[in-house]
């Protein structure tokens, strides 16, 4: 009788422990689509008899479910965390530059370069009519749309600089919020982990976590590492953001600089959203707005050393044409503004029709001149400006291309291994459909017997 009752338990086991494949199964299959989830497996293992019962001899009870696992790739998911972050820098880089390149180029029609070429234009105009007002009027006016369009790109780029403040604020508080939450999910993995005796209780919260790392890793870059109960450690530089002694919060100090709010000390940085946009703030757009203000210091001392030695059609001499000390203040003297007849066309007094001076100036265009130490134009140094600006912008690009194709060629492998197939569920879910009825078949098998045994047994001859 022992014997039929262990086959009911055998066959009760077999119908539990595909039950839980079935469901497991059906979980992978319904999470498909699921961004980041990793399919997940029933641990099935012999049921065997309890230790030291040898009459009868059993040979085994069944089957049962050790726990449930995921296919985890840890080594995978942090070469893409990793790369993850160094995309984020190039493409946070290179989309804040592409602003500062359409304030410098575009449109076209209406940018320094075409401002520029205007302004020479209007003084070439002048040497052919060095004496009409209309003319001097027109020229003061393309000066004033030179040096309003730069005033107006200087003011954009300060603009969008001082706005990074803002932003590196709000990322600063989001890293303190996911290591928040991180060291929350720590303490529940924990509890899980200890709760279900290391099976699979754990799961759903380390799905959760392994979200918000790779999140994280998009803002900053960290070393990760696990220890003993499923705790994540999280180190940023030599210092611990979360460990088991809880969460440390960075901040930022007066000068907004990255410290650890315990101790002032600098965090340090080296890929990722929040250092692209302090290496913008500190760096990338300061040396724009420094060449920017190089090109208009370039432009104001090249035309005022020669109007400063021209002489207008009333007698004017020793004038500037521009006012200012840098792009955020350059200008059109006033004095020229108010009377344009101070123009310095010609080069000497007294002669009508004088236009030594104007074509001087006109010749500026492409005449060498010292700006910042190089002999240059004032156009071929804009253009140099440019060219720079765009090559920071293609290396960008470059960077978050190749960190792009990276990420996606390690989540191919990933998906390969813990990524959920459509075929090989369904396959799984026949195969645990087949067992489960298997199992029920076994119990019915011994149903039947013992009902054999139970009302038949005895009835021979009555």
């Amino acid at each position: 009788m022992s014997g039929l009752l262990s086959g009911l338990q055998i066959g009760l086991s077999t119908l539990m422990a595909h039950q839980q494949a079935i469901n497991v199964t059906s979980h992978n299959i319904a999470n498909v689509n699921t961004n980041g989830y990793q399919r997940q497996r029933v641990n099935l293992s012999e049921l065997n008899a309890p230790s030291g019962r040898i009459n009868p001899p059993m040979m085994g009870m069944g089957v049962f479910t050790k726990g449930v696992s995921r296919y985890a790739t840890p080594f995978i998911d942090q070469q893409i965390r990793r790369q993850n972050g160094a995309q984020n820098y190039a493409e946070t880089t290179e989309n804040l530059l592409r602003d500062v390149e359409s304030v410098l180029t575009e449109p076209a029609a209406s940018g320094i370069a075409a401002a520029l070429d205007g302004f020479w234009q209007s003084w070439q105009d002048l040497t052919v009519a060095p004496t009409e007002k209309a003319t001097r009027i027109a020229l003061t006016q393309s000066a004033k749309q030179l040096t309003s369009t730069i005033r107006e790109a200087n003011s954009f780029i300060a603009q969008l600089r001082s706005n990074l403040d803002t932003q590196i604020v709000s990322q600063v508080n989001r890293v303190n919020d996911i290591s928040v939450q991180i060291d929350d999910l720590n303490e529940q993995i924990i509890q899980a982990n200890a709760t279900a005796g290391g099976k699979d209780g754990a799961l759903p919260l380390e799905q959760l976590r392994d979200s918000l790392l790779f999140e994280l890793s998009g803002i900053i870059d960290f070393d990760l590492s696990f220890q003993d109960g499923g705790m994540a450690r999280v180190n940023v530089g030599n210092y611990a953001l979360v460990n088991d002694g809880g969460p440390k919060e960075i901040g930022l100090d007066d000068s907004m600089n990255l410290v650890w709010t315990d101790s002032d000390v600098p965090v340090k940085l080296s890929t990722g959203e929040l250092q692209s946009l302090i290496d913008l703030r500190d760096e990338k757009l300061p040396d724009v707005l420094g060449q920017l203000d190089k090109f208009a210091v370039g432009l104001m001392e090249a035309v005022n050393s020669v109007h400063r030695n021209g002489y207008g059609i009333d007698g004017t001499t020793g004038l500037d044409f521009f006012s200012g000390e840098d792009s955020s203040t350059i200008t059109v003297n006033p004095s020229i503004e108010t009377f344009p007849e101070a123009i310095a066309s010609a080069g000497e007094p007294g002669r009508i029709g004088d236009i030594t001076a104007a074509l001087e100036i006109a010749g500026l265009s492409t005449e060498l001149t010292t700006i910042d130490g190089s002999n240059i134009s004032i156009n071929g140094y804009f253009r140099s400006v440019i060219t720079d600006l765009g090559m920071n912008i293609q290396r960008a690009e470059a960077s978050a291309e190749s960190s792009r194709t990276v990420v996606e060629h390690l989540d191919d492998r990933r998906q390969a291994i813990s990524g959920v197939s459509m075929d090989e569920e369904v396959a799984s879910l026949i195969g645990y459909e087949k067992a489960f009825q298997a199992g029920a078949r076994i119990i019915n098998v011994v149903d039947e017997m013992l009902d054999q045994v139970i009302n038949r047994m005895g009835l021979v001859g009555r």
